[in-house]
């Protein structure tokens, strides 16, 4: 019988995969119940992709910032998050790419071979290291017995971390993810490269193809293949709305969408619907949720919601850490700050919907 950590937040992540292709997709829209809820692409070749890993040369290292600059391959510049490691400028450094570049920002990794899923990062070559995340949520009764669950499915020269989301998942999908992240390292890695044999950057993997990032993102999700461009017009429409700073909720709840440079500020008008206050919740937070994941908006963010009572915003912030939890990104959501704001913080990971947007209509 298939043991179960925990059932109680419905699986949302997505149900249904739509793909312009089959073999070699170029395009991912992921459905739950009949609606977008993300959408994945092929990027140009000179923006990294999210999971490849990269023999990079170092250029610069800010010690104090436990940043460094880094060179790929091709020539694209990236930025390397560090903890203790001691690096020098010039020097040859194994590096996965974590997140794609946003604004002027360029695409950021980590040290190391890091192949991430939803539910753990199997780590190759390191397998001393074998844990629950520091953010797992997970109790410390039930760590040892979950990192030797998911360790049995490892092969000896595997590390594993186990990420938050694995509290909440069944076994058998969290093994299922392991195999599948090591059988596609497996197949598209070079393993025979040794960092010190090698004397320039070199591209060592080239990650997970997009139907098997899609797969991670939304493991139950079924496909459906739409090749003809007007089957995809509801998608685009979709696609469209999510671009733009006002949105309309289908309850006639008007949501403001602001960005800047530093943060994004989310304001909610509910004067135009007819919600009582315990519809509007749940109305609100899975909305701004589902769009903050559409949108692919990270860093910090700030929700001004109506006037609530002090028992009102509690049960408001439950609602949004529970719907927070179909994102990969992980939102962390902290409650309400002295403003009055519902404040929460998203990682970055894939470069904001609207840019994506622009890219693919430069490339048509």
């Amino acid at each position: 019988m298939d043991r179960q950590f925990n059932t109680s937040i419905q699986d949302n992540y997505g149900d249904q995969l739509i793909l312009d292709n089959h073999s070699n997709p170029t395009k991912i829209a992921i459905m739950s119940d009949g609606k977008l809820v993300e959408f994945l692409s092929v990027l140009p070749p000179n923006i990294p992709q999210i999971g490849s890993v990269h023999i990079a040369r170092i250029q610069q290292v800010f010690k104090q910032h436990r940043l460094a600059n880094a060179l790929l391959e091709d020539g694209t510049h990236i930025s390397v998050r560090m903890s203790d490691e001691k690096l020098q400028t010039g020097s040859l450094a194994l590096v996965t790419i974590t997140a794609e570049p946003w604004d002027t920002k360029p695409a950021r990794a980590v040290l190391g071979a890091e192949l991430a899923g939803r539910y753990v990062i199997v780590l190759p070559g390191k397998p001393e290291i074998r844990r629950v995340s520091k953010n797992s949520g997970l109790n410390k009764d039930s760590t040892s017995q979950q990192v030797d669950l998911t360790a049995a499915g490892l092969p000896d020269e595997f590390g594993i971390i186990l990420r938050r989301q694995a509290a909440d998942a069944q076994a058998s999908s969290i093994l299922n993810e392991i195999k599948n992240l090591i059988t596609s390292w497996q197949d598209g890695a070079d393993l025979s490269f040794k960092l010190d044999h090698i004397s320039t950057p070199k591209k060592i993997y080239s990650g997970p193809t997009l139907f098997h990032s899609a797969g991670i993102i939304a493991p139950l999700a079924n496909s459906k293949i739409c090749i003809d461009d007007s089957e995809w017009q509801e998608i685009y429409d979709e696609l469209d709305n999510a671009a733009k700073h006002r949105f309309i909720t289908d309850q006639d709840v008007a949501i403001w969408f602001q960005p800047t440079e530093g943060l994004t500020a989310i304001d909610i008008d509910s004067a135009g619907s007819r919600l009582s206050l315990p519809q509007l919740m749940p109305h609100i937070g899975q909305t701004v949720l589902k769009q903050i994941r559409l949108r692919q908006i990270s860093g910090a963010i700030f929700v001004d919601m109506p006037r609530l009572s002090k028992s009102d915003r509690i049960k408001f912030n439950q609602l949004c850490i529970n719907y927070a939890l179909a994102d990969i990104r992980h939102p962390d959501i902290y409650g309400y700050g002295p403003a009055g704001l519902l404040e929460m913080t998203v990682r970055h990971r894939h470069m904001m919907l609207e840019n994506r947007m622009k890219l693919l209509s430069s490339k048509a």
